[in-house]
């Protein structure tokens, strides 16, 4: 069933890699010569990620003109208004966010009001620019696995005077580039890693059950859910994972792109309330409220969230969509044994004495055990809210994240309560919950919050993987050859010694391509033609014309020859361009493999040790 209407855009360009910021060069070429203000925090500015988005930058035509680094944990309007007026003091045509979701949220407004003037509150609202109407060009670079801010056309900001937040939407909020390098957010902490991460996970499920789904934000939701559960644990554990942690990048964007489609629910309503009031960081008050409103919302989505509990890695103990796959996979028997206690007496009773025999009935009449489907899909439901409950308490085991309100540092008994729950039912995400919120309910689950007992609990070594460093940008090495001749020297030789080795020289020869290799800094062409008796390599132009021509750096080829390079993600980013017959070309690759062994060898060999890549 689909929904009578939804709409689906992604204007921003994202691109992602372990040490991208290395080589963001051909990413923002684009923009031309701009003048940036870089916003960020003050941590960020002494723990290294601004550094590397300062060299990044620096061999791009984007100056870093200025940097506003007085972004508090949750951004004020005084915040917002001095970042604006340094932008505009030095001119600044650009803004590149680095930082978590408060230093992006700043740099979204402080952009509106660089261009349009006026106070902050005079913006806040959803869709007050005309469609006309511009922004100047942003870069998003986050340093935390969690708000999906960098994809988002919303921003929150804190007004302390009225212990509100106040909420902006508007499309041009989003950046036209965003940035997810990994090794930007391994100096974020592990209890910072929990509530974003978390924070994250909230955005995925909510968007999947609340009432603005669309097939596009189901998708993009459940996938999140998936790589944030499976990989927050290691994240927090092992912070140099730079695999966990693309994983909880990559689970954070596509939960922002679900959300800004479908919106966020209760859990958000009740938590920017508690944020607002009681200054409780957003990530932790959405970790300590989701499992209280997956309860509240169940029984209205029990078979969205039975969806949510698979994508979180439930088996119940085998879930399943028609009451024939029950039968015929022999999940009754299974049933039987799973069941201790239920409140669906006769169904235990029927799948005790039943469940051999049943099999031998036609599958037509039993039509009548549909509920038997439905039982099982709300246990698993049940199981998906018990399994956020775990997750939490192993990850305050982890980090020492406080598992109650009263732990997170609300100290006066909760004499604001009344504030909260009207706080929260005046926030725009009640109005995409499934269920209709409750004034009383929210009191509850704030109080339920406020005095849980749980406890950390420890984490099975199972449930870990051994640390994984991840693969850094391939090699470090920059102007490997020194000049044309130097180039020509090494990579002819190599070249011609490849085309007489038993195992490539003949499986080239049939391949009967002509193919040019046109190499930058330093300048060089170098030409393989397969089609005569022989390869013959040639050296510069020559009068015949190559199927195909890939025009490249000559330091990405060296990176190439040592098999640390992937020429189809090199395509993609236009570090290689092709002209020709590419996927004749592509082809070469599994032939050319062996290549990637023999290439350090011969660098050593020719004495050129220095240059491999390790």
């Amino acid at each position: 069933m689909l929904p009578e209407y939804f709409e689906f855009s992604l204007p921003t360009k994202l691109i992602y890699g372990v040490g991208i910021l290395e080589s963001i060069e051909e990413a923002v070429a684009r923009f031309g010569k701009r003048k940036a203000l870089l916003v960020t925090d003050r941590i960020l500015l002494s723990a290294g990620p601004v550094d590397k988005v300062k060299a990044g930058f620096a061999k791009t035509g984007i100056e870093i003109a200025c940097i506003f680094d007085d972004v508090p944990p949750n951004s004020t309007i005084k915040t917002v208004e001095e970042c604006a007026a340094l932008g505009k003091k030095t001119e600044c045509d650009m803004i590149i966010a680095v930082g978590g979701g408060s230093v992006i949220d700043t740099a979204k407004v402080a952009n509106l009001l660089m261009v349009k003037g006026g106070r902050v509150q005079d913006h806040m609202g959803a869709y007050l620019l005309d469609s006309t109407e511009q922004l100047l060009p942003a870069i998003i670079i986050p340093t935390t696995a969690g708000t999906g801010s960098e994809v988002t056309k919303v921003a929150v900001i804190a007004d302390p005077d009225n212990d509100v937040k106040l909420p902006f939407a508007e499309e041009q909020f989003l950046p036209q580039l965003a940035v997810l390098d990994p090794e930007m957010t391994v100096s974020m902490p592990p209890k910072l890693t929990a509530c974003t991460g978390m924070d994250a996970l909230v955005h995925a499920i909510e968007a999947y059950v609340d009432k603005e789904w669309s097939p596009a934000s189901d998708a993009l939701a459940l996938h999140a859910i998936k790589l944030i559960s499976e990989n927050i644990l290691q994240a927090c554990d092992q912070p140099g994972d730079l695999q966990a942690r693309g994983a909880m990048q990559v689970g954070s964007f596509l939960a922002g792109v679900a959300f800004s489609h479908s919106m966020v629910g209760m859990v958000h309503g009740i938590s920017h309330a508690l944020g607002g009031v009681y200054h409780i960081p957003h990530g932790l008050a959405n970790t300590l409220i989701l499992p209280e409103v997956m309860e509240y919302n169940l029984e209205s989505r029990t078979e969205r969230y039975a969806d949510v509990a698979m994508a979180l890695g439930i088996s119940f103990p085998s879930v399943v969509s028609n009451s024939q796959s029950v039968i015929q996979s022999g999940a009754l028997d299974l049933i039987s044994k799973a069941v201790k206690k239920t409140d669906i007496d006769p169904l235990k009773n029927f799948v005790d004495g039943k469940a051999r025999r049943i099999r031998n009935f036609a599958v037509s009449k039993l039509e009548n055990l549909g509920f038997v489907d439905d039982w099982i899909r709300r246990q698993a439901a049940i199981a998906g809210i018990e399994k956020i409950r775990t997750l939490n308490r192993q990850l305050a085991y982890l980090t020492g994240i406080p598992l109650n309100l009263k732990d997170a540092g609300i100290t006066d008994h909760l004499e604001k309560l009344d504030q909260v729950a009207d706080t929260a039912m005046e926030d725009g995400s009640m109005l995409y919950n499934p269920v209709e919120p409750d004034r009383e309910a929210v009191m509850d689950i704030i109080e339920k919050v406020y005095h849980a007992a749980d406890t950390p609990l420890k984490v099975n070594p199972a449930e870990l993987l051994p640390h994984r460093a991840g693969k850094k940008a391939a090699g470090k090495l920059s102007a490997v050859f020194a000049d044309s001749e130097m180039l020509y020297d090494i990579l002819l030789d190599f070249y011609e010694m490849l085309s007489k080795n038993p195992d490539i020289g003949p499986a080239l020869q049939k391949t009967g391509l002509c193919i040019q290799f046109r190499y930058a800094k330093p300048d060089a062409v170098i030409t393989i033609d397969t089609r005569g008796e022989e390869p013959e390599i040639i050296r510069g132009e020559f009068d015949g014309k190559p199927e195909v021509t890939m025009s490249m750096n000559a330091d990405f080829a060296h990176k190439f020859w040592h098999g640390k390079a992937n020429l189809v993600s090199a395509l993609t980013r236009r570090q290689v361009t092709a002209k020709g017959n590419v996927p004749k070309t592509l082809k070469l690759l599994p032939i050319l493999k062996p290549a990637y062994k023999l290439y350090p060898q011969y660098l050593k060999d020719r004495g050129h040790g220095e240059l491999i890549l390790k």
